[in-house]
């Protein structure tokens, strides 16, 4: 008889094993029951993931599949996450239903979710040997609002600020001993304590400087300290030991940076501070070639850069930049006078110092003095001077404000035309927009072009404030916040105070500049993957004094482009031009041929556009976009109209790499409010519809 046991046995076990175990895709995951959280939010909950359809499946995605054994661990995970948000009551439970002819599975957790539990008070204990201002601002930090329901995130969110304001003053080793939670069932409240190891207060016994690298007897040790702003005796911070990393950095003398304390070596309540740099070398030299189609024509050139760090000690870094090019590079470098217009080309000198001190504040600073001399063959040449300045202030710790910059620049144009030329572009305009005969044209051309002083020069300043706050969860691929910025400019006013000083008459516009852009990220999607987002730009050009059309073309707002109305070309969306009061002797030769010959400004004084989009991944590093965008530019914010905004839709592919998204966007035109322009159903789809960009980074 046992022997017949263990033969039966034995067939059992070889009939089950030998069997091949049937894998179920997990088809389908669903909530019934939850009316506080979406079934998105409690889908990024649970490690069960839906299986990816077949056409992703056959892209490559890997089958996902349903394994019963682990449903325990996800009941957990629901149950964990409704505590952690108030929820101290709830009851969850799970049931799936199994396809075998489609060897599939669904799974459903039902909720029910029961009442929600808000704070009623926070106390803090262990802070009673910190001085009277430390522990108001421990108070301070502990005060929670009665009307709010309990989120483990919000007190661990209190915690982390009290334990972070202790280590930035002096507190080194302060830690959270304990959090103790009551709960009132009956009144849905709920009370905590929190015990608090303050340890013992230090300061600073001496800041360490250890350098390696090529370069290290280049850079003093008192300079490294001196960015870093940590000096003896001060209150030990954790924040400035960051911040001072940081600084480093930011100066590029370093190859890598660390600034720590040294615990081991602490004596008497003090702490030495270490600081190890490796320095690179103090020079660089950057030759480039250079390949365009500037000017509608192929031209070679070739460009240098030298930099110099350290320059004169302070951690300031000089560069030079030279660049040159041309259809006959050589033919141009043997023409460079001004006055000679029989070559065609461009050059550029500039010179940049860079530092990270100013008035002994830690200001980025960056000067910039540049030459731009462009030739165009018997057309005209343009020599651009400038002088620019830029501040990026260092902002403390616990503001509003993620970043404050102010720049100035000072800009001389003068350009030399061709009477010729000048006489084309009159002659080209009034053949099309009269029926006048050759002579009438010619005798109307000739005299505006004597209109035209041939030599113009003119001066343009320009004062900014540039404020930013990025609220958003992720500086490279948002999904929740939002991010404002907003600019503020004045142009002219030093030569118009001058000008009233030293009685010269001003041949600049007086105008006033503000721009504001608002992208905002709900958490639709509750994914770190896909995001959905909302920008709106506004920006108003006002001329309080002088002509409009005297505004420089690199002040002016144009719409179109990767980052714009995507079913237009980069700058397309300008305002027609209209007749009306303008100097002719203070526009620039581009801003000429704009006006002349494509019947358009060179931008417009008020822009109104926005954008609408989805992103979401598709599989591994490949995602995807659709967009809805619209807006467009007037010539200044009188000439606004509704059924003049442009609208644009499309969709496109984002490649993720470690550091930035690289895109290609498809942008389709659906309502032109162009007056002159065919209708969209009577346009050619490849030829005119539809726009297609290479962009890095996303749109906004």
């Amino acid at each position: 008889m046992k022997n017949y046991i263990k033969i039966l046995l034995i067939l059992i076990s070889s009939f089950t094993f030998g069997q091949e175990i049937d894998l179920l895709e997990l088809k389908k995951i669903e909530f019934s029951g939850n009316s506080y959280f979406s079934n998105l939010e409690l889908k990024d909950v649970v490690a069960f993931r839906e299986s990816p359809n077949s056409i992703s499946q056959w892209l490559g995605e890997e089958a996902l599949y349903f394994d019963s054994l682990l449903i325990g661990e996800e009941l957990l995970r629901l149950k964990s996450f409704y505590f952690n948000h108030g929820f101290f009551q709830t009851v969850i439970s799970a049931k799936f239903n199994i396809d075998s002819t489609k060897k599939s599975a669904e799974l459903t957790f039902n909720i029910r979710e029961g009442n929600s539990t808000y704070y009623n008070n926070i106390s803090v204990h262990g802070v009673d040997s910190l001085e009277s201002s430390e522990i108001l601002y421990i108070r301070d930090y502990s005060k929670i609002d009665t009307a709010e329901i309990y989120s483990y995130r919000k007190i661990t969110g209190i915690n982390l600020n009290m334990i972070n304001y202790l280590r930035n003053n002096g507190y080194m080793f302060a830690s959270i001993d304990s959090t103790l939670i009551y709960i009132d069932t009956l009144k849905n409240r709920i009370d905590i304590d929190v015990f608090i190891d303050v340890g013992e207060k230090y300061s600073i016994l001496d800041v360490i400087v250890e350098k390696s690298g090529v370069g290290k007897d280049e850079v003093d040790d008192e300079l490294i300290k001196e960015i870093t702003g940590i000096g003896n005796n001060e209150i030990y911070s954790q924040f400035k030991t960051q911040r001072g990393q940081s600084r480093l950095y930011k100066t590029n003398l370093f190859t890598t940076a660390s600034v720590k304390s040294s615990i081991l070596d602490t004596v008497n309540n003090k702490v030495p501070i270490k600081i190890e740099t490796e320095i690179g070398s103090m020079y660089e030299v950057t030759p480039e070639v250079i390949m365009n189609n500037e000017d509608n024509r192929f031209n070679l050139g070739l460009g240098l850069g030298f930099s110099k760090r350290n320059f004169f000690g302070g951690a300031r870094v000089l560069t030079l930049n030279g660049s040159i090019a041309a259809q006959n590079i050589f033919e141009f470098v043997s023409n460079m006078s001004v006055n000679d217009t029989s070559v065609i080309g461009y050059a550029d000198l500039r010179l940049i110092m860079e530092q990270p001190f100013l008035f002994d504040k830690n200001i980025d600073t960056r000067y910039e003095i540049y030459s731009t001399l462009q030739k165009r063959l018997n057309e005209y040449n343009t020599t651009v001077l400038g002088f620019n300045v830029n501040l990026d202030f260092e902002l403390p710790p616990f503001v509003y404000l993620t970043s404050f910059g102010t720049s100035w620049n000072l800009e001389n144009l003068s350009v030399l035309y061709q009477e010729s030329y000048l006489n084309n572009i009159f002659t080209t305009m009034l053949y099309a927009e009269t029926d006048w005969d050759t002579l009438k044209v010619d005798t109307v051309a000739t005299f505006l072009t004597n209109q035209i002083s041939k030599s113009t020069q003119t001066n343009n300043t320009l004062l900014s404030f540039n404020f930013g706050a990025n609220k958003t969860n992720d500086f490279g691929f948002p999904t929740k916040g939002y991010k404002l910025n907003l600019l503020l400019a004045n142009a002219n006013f030093l030569q118009f105070a001058l000008s009233k000083m030293s009685n010269f008459e001003l041949n600049a516009p007086l105008y006033y500049k503000v721009q504001i852009d608002f992208s905002l990220f709900p958490s639709l999607y509750y994914s770190k993957e896909d995001a959905f987002g909302i920008k709106l730009r506004v920006g108003n050009i006002h001329v309080y004094d002088g002509i409009e059309t005297s505004v420089p073309y690199n002040q002016r707002f144009t719409s179109g482009g990767s980052n714009s109305l995507r079913g237009w070309q980069s700058r397309e969306l300008v305002p027609e031009f209209t007749s009306g009061s303008f100097d002719l002797n203070s526009i620039s030769p581009a801003d000429f041929e704009s006006i002349f010959l494509d019947k358009a400004l060179p931008g417009g004084l008020f822009q109104f556009e926005g954008s609408i989009e989805t992103r979401n991944r598709i599989i591994g590093n490949i995602g995807g976009a659709v967009f809805l965008d619209f807006g467009n530019t007037w010539s200044n914010a009188k000439a606004f109209r509704f059924d003049e905004i442009a609208i644009s839709a499309g969709f496109g592919f984002r490649y993720y790499t470690d550091f930035i998204p690289f895109r290609i966007d498809f942008g389709i035109k659906l309502y032109d409010p162009d007056p002159n322009s065919q209708r969209i159903s009577e346009r050619s789809f490849w030829n005119d519809l539809l726009q297609i960009h290479f962009a890095i980074g996303e749109a906004f």
